[in-house]
């Protein structure tokens, strides 16, 4: 048997002849009641035909599992715009699979890795060290004959990084 799954606007309508093939969940609704109906009207060996990878799910998680859920059922699974995932499914599933693994280890702060150089410093600009004459220059910042540009400038610095130092001095 043949059937077709897809997402469609609440406006579209098909013809009721078409209803016992043709599953359509509402674009926007998280429940996905069709697709399990579908589910439970389909069997191993029928074709399943989707217009896209994407009316499978709104997240590849979503993908993923439906997927599997789809595989499990042994269907024929025609992706009309992906012509890969029916030449080679278990490949296709596979790499689906490990796609979704990876998106969600990257999530995962405690498995992201830092790229760090030589000195053991990670990604992003150096700090810049506190000038020796910076105590000097704050005195005249905090006494009034300074303003923060003029007080960054005398320091070769941004008057920001001059505020941030200041500001860090201030919390200590």
């Amino acid at each position: 048997m043949e059937y077709s799954y897809m997402l469609v606007a609440e406006s579209d309508k098909y013809p009721r002849d078409l209803k016992h093939s043709v599953f359509t969940d509402t674009r926007g609704d998280t429940d996905f009641p069709e697709f399990d109906r579908l589910l439970s009207v389909i069997q191993p060996n029928d074709s399943l035909h989707i217009p896209s990878l994407a009316d499978l799910g709104y997240n590849l998680t979503q993908v993923c599992e439906k997927w599997q859920k789809l595989q499990d059922k042994q269907v024929h699974i025609w992706i009309l715009d992906c012509p890969a995932a029916h030449s080679q499914p278990e490949l296709f599933g596979e790499v689906l699979q490990y796609v979704c693994y990876s998106q969600k280890r990257f999530r995962n702060p405690k498995h992201r890795t830092v790229i760090r150089d030589k000195n053991g410093s990670g990604p992003g600009r150096r700090r810049i060290e506190l000038p020796e004459r910076f105590a000097e220059v704050y005195e005249d910042y905090c006494s009034g004959t300074l303003n923060s540009r003029e007080a960054g400038e005398s320091l070769n610095v941004s008057h920001t990084t001059f505020l941030r130092w200041s500001r860090q001095l201030d919390e200590a």
